[in-house]
């Protein structure tokens, strides 16, 4: 089982694609995000579309994987399962490659003014205050 759809899980299913192994791929998401493209999403310079792929259309070849989309809630290491909301998800292996988050450091205070850029939902806001801000500028007094 590989938790994670990212650069590393899926670099770990791909990896594993003439093994003799059955993997089973969970991800809280049905895509995976191209994260270094975000910030072209962000300044409006490609769509969303352009760097979100379906995880199945990625490992579409590969005979031995299947993916779940699924949230993880925890993981049972003693009797060796993977649990979410909706299932139990034994496994023989497991690989955690669930990824990092941006962190504020005590100062939880400073995302209003400095959002994170981990997600399409963070690049299409921030897309959408910068553009807002260009607006309000066309219509602007102030010099």
């Amino acid at each position: 089982v590989i938790l994670g759809a990212g650069f590393g899980g899926l670099n770990a299913a791909l990896g594993l694609r003439n093994a003799p192994v059955d993997i089973t791929v969970v991800d809280r998401r049905n895509y995976h995000l191209f994260q270094p493209l975000l910030y072209q999403v962000a300044t409006a310079g490609i769509s969303p579309a352009q760097i979100a792929m379906p995880i199945r259309r990625v490992l579409a070849s590969q005979k031995n994987a299947t993916v779940l989309m699924e949230k993880v809630e925890g993981v049972d290491t003693a009797a060796r399962i993977v649990l979410t909301g909706s299932r139990r998800i034994p496994y023989d292996y497991l690989i955690i490659a669930t990824g990092a988050r941006h962190a504020y450091f005590g100062h939880d205070a400073w995302e209003a003014n400095a959002p994170g850029l981990k997600t399409i939902g963070d690049a299409t806001e921030i897309r959408a205050r910068i553009l807002t801000a260009f607006e309000k500028a066309e219509v602007t007094d102030d010099p």
